[in-house]
């Protein structure tokens, strides 16, 4: 069934999940119930921190790789298709992101949302609509970052049976932590966004 890369140990991938190709699955990445992750060319990189949720389904373009940037959280139901996350993004429920688009970092794209083939996508922009466009400039990064705490933790709950911790999260810790990577990480995103991206010279 996979071939997949881990970077280091993933927090939880789901017995239901489905990995094929070329993948790679960085430190305390989660894959959740029926996701799908397919790469029969090119690559798929799932950052750090990084979630796919239930029913996700991540593909490749014919020579567009997909890159979930470090803690980015990809809702269920979710496509991507040979797109770039960077670092930080939300991905909502049901939203389809498709070849050679970047999402820049801090981003939010609403529910059922669909961006066609080339839609670069500013920093800390919220996208909504079918074509998604920038409605307008937020601040969410740190929100985000704690979002995908928040999963990590309930995914390595699961990994030990346990699927009440969320009645237990410190939520105030997880925002201490979120302030300390962005303190120690933002400014590399700002500088390069992510390693492997589709604009490096695999293009």
């Amino acid at each position: 069934m996979t071939e997949a890369s881990i970077g280091s140990l993933p927090a939880y991938v789901d017995p239901t999940a489905r990995i094929f190709g070329d993948v790679m699955l960085e430190q305390d990445c989660s894959l959740w119930p029926y996701a799908v992750v397919r790469s029969e060319r090119g690559h798929v990189r799932i950052g750090k921190c990084a979630s796919v949720q239930d029913h996700a389904m991540i593909h490749i373009g014919w020579n567009d790789p997909t890159i979930i940037g470090d803690y980015c959280t990809v809702g269920h139901r979710a496509v991507l298709h040979g797109c770039t996350l960077e670092p930080g993004c939300l991905i909502g429920i049901g939203a389809t992101i498709m070849e050679r688009c970047v999402i820049g970092h801090g981003s939010i794209v609403a529910a059922h949302s669909f961006l066609p083939a080339g839609t670069i996508i500013p920093p800390n922009s919220l996208v909504m609509g079918t074509p998604g466009r920038v409605t307008r400039v937020l601040d969410k990064l740190h929100g985000n970052i704690i979002d995908a705490l928040l999963y990590r933790e309930n995914a390595h709950a699961y990994a030990t049976g346990n699927h009440r911790v969320w009645e237990i999260a410190e939520m105030a810790l997880l925002a201490e932590e979120a302030e300390a990577i962005l303190e120690r990480e933002h400014h590399q995103w700002i500088e390069r966004g992510i390693p492997g991206s589709y604009s490096t010279d695999e293009e």
